[in-house]
C-alpha cells in the first residue's frame, strides 16, 4: 500500500511539472493561484483518504498548531517555487535541481539538529550530485 501510495505520488509530481510545462492556459496564471489550484485538489484526495481517528490524538494546541504549520508552509513554498522555477527553466531543469531538495534536508538536520550522518547517507548524497552532474552534462549537448 506504501510503495503504491509513493508510487501514485510521483506520477502526480510528474503530471505537475509536464503540466506545468506544457499548457499555454497555464503560462499567464500566477504561481499563487497555480499552487492554490494543486494544493485544493491534492487537499481533497487527503480528505478523501484520511483516517481521522489520528487527528483525534492530538490533544493539545500547540501541538495542533505546530503540525498544521509544519503542513501549510514547506507546502506553499516548495509548490510555489516548483511552480515558478517550471515557469522560468524548464521542467527537466526544475526536476533536476529537485534532487538537491533531500540532499538539504539532510545537511540542515545534521549541522542543525544534530542527526547522524552515516555512510548510506554519504552515498547516497554522492550518487544524487553524481546523477545531477551527469543530468546537466547530457543536456547540453
Amino acid at each position: 500500500s506504501g510503495v503504491l501510495l509513493a508510487f501514485l505520488s510521483a506520477l502526480a509530481y510528474a503530471f505537475f511539472i509536464i503540466i506545468v510545462n506544457r499548457s499555454r492556459a497555464l503560462k499567464g496564471m500566477s504561481n499563487i493561484l497555480l499552487t492554490f489550484y494543486a494544493l485544493l485538489f491534492g487537499g481533497i484526495v487527503f480528505l478523501l483518504r484520511a483516517d481521522f481517528q489520528d487527528f483525534l490524538k492530538i490533544t493539545d494546541l500547540k501541538v495542533g498548531l505546530c503540525l498544521l504549520g509544519l503542513t501549510l508552509l514547506p507546502t506553499l513554498v516548495s509548490t510555489i517555487t516548483l511552480a515558478a522555477a517550471t515557469k522560468r527553466i524548464g521542467a527537466t531543469q526544475a526536476c533536476v535541481l529537485g534532487v538537491f531538495e533531500p540532499i538539504t534536508a539532510i545537511l540542515v538536520g545534521t549541522l542543525m539538529f544534530g542527526e547522524p550522518l552515516t555512510t548510506n547517507i554519504v552515498v547516497g548524497i554522492c550518487i544524487a550530485i553524481v546523477a545531477v552532474t551527469f543530468m546537466i552534462s547530457v543536456t547540453k549537448r
